[in-house]
């Protein structure tokens, strides 16, 4: 079985329940605690396309490297061939003429990505999992249109989206909150709907008796989330859906995200530097084709956050800040010379260097 590489969209519940080929909601729950257990994982929800997860019970293996979006992450300078694209000089969408088909196009996809980030339920969770945008209009020929179109889609978010008091302006802080909220309640909504899977197998089946008996400490033939909670802490178990964890989590990864994106440092997050992100966003599958998946921006996300870092010490640094984990004084230096490597080598690559 070996080593499993994470595929977009997929969870560790999915995983553990086709490669061990368990069919018991309470099977696969205490197997994806034992894997996340043994690879260090210290939230079985949070998974990233791309990681290894060592399925015989080892260490986790270090996640891939080569592809474009990591070298923006690397400690050296990122090479002219694997780096990701710059854009190209044009005018701010906000000066484009309403009526511009190209504009026009490009705002329509930032408002039904923004559509996809309202996420209530567990089907709108897979909906963005599988979710794409395009943004190039029919126009859309030249690479000076194509950025005219990253820009424009990039606009349209900063504004409707991330720009929480209404001022024009979207700040490190405002755009970090906004991640947070979305990734906390895709985590909560996500790890919900598996502990209730399980609960639901051991109440129904009738094979479960025992374990009903166990959880079941009142004997009224249900499991409440109390009792569920209480019998997995006396296996040294957690549930699926832990949200303390879940809130450190997704404010941690949503300020380094907000933190490095800020090429320049100046706290503001620009249209330029989110249109950054999208191009290469947009890129990650070879196309450059204006459809910008959520693979694509999750490979992004990865390199500016750098948990993709070909350096192994900012690799581990970065994950165990990302996963919840207390960091050491010295790995608190660690990840901070990981965003001034990392905004260095982006504002090379996007062609912002001062020199």
């Amino acid at each position: 079985m070996s080593v499993y590489s994470v595929k977009s969209g997929e969870n560790l519940w999915n995983i553990v329940k086709s490669q061990f080929k368990l069919t018991s909601s309470t099977d696969i729950a205490n197997k994806v605690n034992e894997v996340a257990k043994a690879n260090n994982i210290s939230n079985a929800n949070l998974i990233f396309a791309g990681q290894k997860i060592d399925l015989d019970m080892g260490l986790t293996v270090e996640k891939e490297s080569g592809t474009q979006a990591q070298a923006v992450t690397q400690t050296q300078t990122a090479p002219a061939a694997t780096a990701p694209s710059a854009p190209a000089q044009t005018t701010p969408a906000a000066q484009q003429t309403a009526t511009n088909p190209i504009t026009k196009r490009a705002i329509t996809a930032a408002n039904e990505r923004i559509n996809l980030n309202n996420i209530e339920s567990y089907d709108d969770l897979n909906r963005l999992s599988s979710g794409s945008v395009s943004i190039f209009s029919s126009e859309v020929q030249t690479d000076e249109q194509k950025q005219q179109a990253y820009t424009a889609y990039s606009e349209q978010l900063l504004k409707e989206y991330y720009d929480l008091n209404g001022d024009g302006t979207v700040t490190t802080e405002e755009f970090g909150k906004k991640e947070a909220e979305g990734s906390a309640s895709a985590l909560n909504i996500q790890g919900q709907k598996l502990d209730n899977d399980v609960i639901h197998d051991i109440e129904t089946n009738p094979d479960k008796k025992d374990l009903l008996d166990a959880y079941d400490t009142n004997d009224d033939g249900k499991i409440s989330q109390e009792e569920y909670e209480a019998a997995l802490a006396s296996l040294g178990l957690q549930p699926m859906n832990n949200e303390e964890l879940n809130q450190t989590i997704s404010e941690r990864s949503g300020n380094l995200f907000a933190r490095n994106l800020d090429m320049n440092g100046d706290g503001i997050i620009s249209a330029q530097e989110l249109a950054f992100f999208n191009k290469n966003a947009d890129e990650m599958d070879g196309k450059a084709d204006g459809v910008i998946t959520n693979a694509g921006e999750s490979g992004m996300f990865s390199a500016v956050t750098g948990m993709n870092a070909n350096n192994q010490e900012i690799n581990r640094v970065v994950n165990k800040y990302l996963s919840g984990q207390t960091l050491t004084a010295d790995e608190q230096k660690i990840l901070e010379q990981s965003t001034i490597t990392i905004r260095s080598n982006m504002k090379k690559a996007a062609g912002l260097d001062e020199e």
